[in-house]
């Protein structure tokens, strides 16, 4: 909300900043800068003269702001798939705080709007790093039976994850101080980082037995078990192969059928995040009310995350994922069909919600049984390339659900999205269901999980 507070308002016949910007269209002479308009709030729009968007440069300067945190998480991603496998999965969490936090502090001193692109910049690198970093960590170190039950808990957590950043936006009005309290909350929920354990199946591929042990040791602690691990015996470590990116790339082209797994993951991941983002920034073309749209959409997809968990449960990893891809498909399909059901709410809206809930559950998904296709050498690197490859698909549904829903019948891009559906769950036949198996080491292990394929 906006209050002019200059004497040009009155002669002008402007009181509010509608007006205003309608006028810049009308008079060139008029600027923003010469008729005072005090906003309720500080935001960066206002300090670089952002807000009427009257022009091609103006809207292209506050997309730049969005489109910068997706490439950090792009090069963050690309980064993080050596860092992972090669520095650790706990070095590499507390980088990506150390960066996310630093640039969450510099945005509380920034005063120009190249520097707010750098920040941008750096938060989509952290963010991506640490995050990635902890669930990989965390499905390490959890066993078989609770991995899927975390990974729902994961998922619930990036959930709550939205009111608290709507919460500090609402309450704290001035754009800089947001900053501040964002780098804060990052510090303090940085701390107990430092004191977790490394993976001891990190140290396993490194060839580092004194680490492992150690790690052993912590782990049994935390679980009230006194062990000495001097008595452990670690007879199954490989000491021909020595973890490193030319390893890493020669094990691809020695085993094509990790090829073919991780080729399979990507398309997936691609597809998830082409239909998720699509459909949450696509809200205002599907639904008659679009903060209705997304309340409900935050709704289906917790309740997506917790059903899945059950869902998983019961039918395993790979069907899992090849009957929540089904339900896409069949909401896309139902979603062409031009049905009013009342207050312009139409088949289309209830369908495209329902297909939310169906994508919100395979991202969930995805993200488990990618944890335990990967082996442990190759699983960094695995899942930057998959998630990197989603954050393309980030960029292009919005494109595909806001963009061709205007030019082209709506059945155009719901027939897209359709048909890569299927497409993955072709793929899904030909993965192997990992819930009740051990996660793989080495790529020859993935080669000997095969042997009993069906």
């Amino acid at each position: 909300d906006w209050k002019c507070v200059s004497d040009k308002c009155s002669t002008l016949n402007i009181s509010t900043l509608e007006q205003l910007c309608d006028q810049l269209f009308i008079e060139e002479s008029i600027t923003t800068q010469n008729i005072l308009f005090q906003p309720d709030r500080k935001t960066f729009s206002v300090d670089f003269n952002m807000f009427c968007m009257i022009d091609k440069k103006g809207q292209a300067q506050k997309t730049l702001i969005s489109s910068m945190y997706f490439v950090g998480a792009l090069l963050g991603l690309i980064a993080s798939g050596f860092c992972f496998d090669n520095f650790g999965r706990k070095k590499s969490i507390l980088a990506g705080c150390f960066i996310t936090t630093v640039a969450a502090l510099i945005g509380f001193f920034c005063r120009n709007y190249e520097l707010l692109l750098f920040i941008r910049l750096m938060q989509g690198f952290g963010n991506f790093v640490s995050g990635t970093a902890v669930f990989i960590l965390g499905m390490e170190l959890m066993p078989s039976s609770y991995r899927n039950y975390y990974n729902g808990f994961i998922q619930l957590i990036w959930c709550i994850g939205y009111p608290i950043v709507a919460a500090l936006g609402y309450f704290i009005k001035d754009w800089n101080y947001q900053y501040l309290a964002s780098s804060i909350f990052l510090f303090l929920t940085t701390i107990p980082s430092i004191f977790i354990m490394e993976s001891p199946r990190f140290y396993a591929i490194k060839n580092d037995v004194h680490n492992i042990k150690i790690s052993i040791q912590k782990l049994a602690k935390l679980n009230g078990i006194v062990l000495n691990v001097e008595e452990i015996e670690l007879s199954e470590l490989d000491d021909q192969r020595q973890q490193s990116v030319l390893q890493q790339l020669k094990d691809f082209m020695q085993y094509p059928i990790l090829i073919v797994e991780t080729l399979i993951q990507m398309l997936t991941w691609f597809l998830v995040a082409m239909s998720y983002y699509g459909f949450n920034f696509g809200w205002g073309s599907l639904v008659p009310n679009i903060y209705l749209g997304y309340i409900a959409a935050g709704i289906s997809e917790a309740v997506a995350y917790i059903l899945g968990v059950g869902i998983t449960h019961v039918l395993g990893r790979r069907r899992f994922m090849m009957l929540i891809l089904l339900g896409a498909v069949i909401s896309f399909l139902i979603s062409i069909i031009d049905v009013e059901i009342g207050q312009n709410w139409t088949i289309e809206s209830i369908s495209s919600l329902a297909g939310l809930l169906f994508i919100s559950a395979a991202f969930s998904g995805i993200y488990l049984y990618s944890s335990e296709l990967a082996p442990t050498s190759h699983r960094g690197l695995v899942f930057a390339m998959s998630s990197g490859f989603s954050m393309i698909g980030s960029f292009v549904g919005p494109f595909l659900i806001n963009n061709l829903y205007n030019i082209t019948h709506k059945a155009v891009p719901l027939s897209v999205l359709s048909f890569l559906a299927l497409v993955c769950i072709g793929g899904m036949f030909c993965l192997v269901e990992t819930g009740d198996k051990d996660i793989p080491a080495v790529p020859a292990d993935v080669k000997e999980r095969r042997k009993h394929y069906k």
